[in-house]
């Protein structure tokens, strides 16, 4: 990257003065003059001077590391540095071409001098705008990248935040499925905390990674749903429909199985009949959508929005893919419907 930039400022170096340097050729021819061997050396060493003064200039720019300096403090030192250097390209050019090269005595004029000067002086200037402004673009692009990379960095964080709350959660809701057992049946009791084990040991593995195939979602919903069945039985329906390749779309870890709990613990498990919980999958418009469906009716007053299962599924959705993917819950045809979106990668 260093030798990329030293490459860019030299290429621009010796662009610019060139192109300086033909500007005042054609202006003089357009002025009558003839391109004799004497504006040709002159052109040549004007070019020599102002890429080793821009040069020195870059420097000393450098060594006293002006670009820590804010705007207001920079210019007095820009007008400063661009009139001591008009004025030492002033006094190389009267010294190597009028001196030394065409052999003239050197006689001080102001009014001869002052213009010279001012044009060295601008010529610094307009280079010190351009020079100042190229590093603005490209500090600002830094700090973009930079910011950008914080971004990262805090959501992140954030979801390991999420996460960190979602196993507890998860494992507290399912030892109190296992204690409403223990004194109605002990034997489903045994039967369920070995389907726990295996509940808990595939969570905890998926929950380590940011996204994983719907198919090992769906493991740990099965699994889930078959400690579910153990404590409701009959009064608990299960309906699956997952379209074959949707099973390899990647997906947030234990996302549909904290709306699967949602659903039976607000909804199935309140009905004194029981009820269903229906799960399908598709692809459509390149986005994977998953539809639960449960028995009950969703009334916010009862399950805010605030509440757990809701808001990390938001949470989740927003920092993995921002304003792509959303999640909404309704009710529909006397039941609860519950649909995430989320974006297919390179569809």
């Amino acid at each position: 990257m260093m030798w990329n930039k030293k490459k860019l400022y030299w290429i621009a170096q010796c662009f610019g003065w060139l192109v300086y340097v033909v500007i005042v050729g054609i202006f003089n021819k357009l002025n009558g003059s003839d391109l004799s061997s004497d504006l040709l050396y002159s052109l040549m060493f004007i070019y020599l001077i102002g890429l080793s003064i821009s040069h020195i200039y870059r420097s000393l720019i450098i060594k006293l590391n002006w670009m820590k300096y804010s705007v207001s403090k920079m210019i007095p030192r820009v007008f400063f540095s661009v009139f001591v250097f008009g004025l030492v390209a002033y006094v190389l050019q009267t010294l190597i071409l009028e001196v030394v090269l065409f052999e003239l005595n050197f006689d001080f004029q102001f009014v001869d001098a002052f213009p010279k000067v001012t044009n060295w002086s601008l010529l610094f200037l307009l280079w010190s705008l351009l020079y100042f402004l190229f590093h603005f673009i490209n500090n600002y692009k830094k700090e973009e990248i930079k910011n950008l990379k914080w971004e990262v960095l805090r959501n992140e964080m954030e979801l390991n935040k999420i996460k960190s709350q979602l196993n507890p959660h998860f494992i507290f809701n399912s030892m109190n499925s296992i204690r409403a057992l223990v004194d109605e049946n002990p034997e489903l009791a045994k039967k369920a905390i070995t389907q726990l084990s295996n509940v808990l040991r595939n969570s905890l593995l998926m929950s380590k990674k940011e996204l994983i195939p719907l198919k090992d979602e769906l493991k740990i919903v099965d699994d889930y749903l078959s400690l579910e069945k153990t404590r409701y039985e009959e009064k608990l329906q299960i309906i699956k429909s997952i379209t074959p390749e949707t099973e390899s779309v990647m997906v947030p870890p234990l996302m549909i199985q904290t709306l699967v709990e949602n659903a039976i613990k607000h909804g199935t498990s309140k009905l004194i009949g029981g009820g269903k919980i229906e799960i399908f999958s598709k692809i459509e418009n390149k986005n994977l959508i998953i539809t639960i469906y449960n028995s009950g009716i969703y009334d916010k007053s009862l399950v805010p929005e605030t509440g757990f299962g809701l808001s990390n599924t938001k949470q989740r959705l927003n920092l993995l893919f921002g304003n792509k993917a959303s999640f909404t819950i309704e009710n529909e045809n006397d039941r609860v419907k519950s649909e995430l979106i989320i974006p297919i990668p390179n569809q």
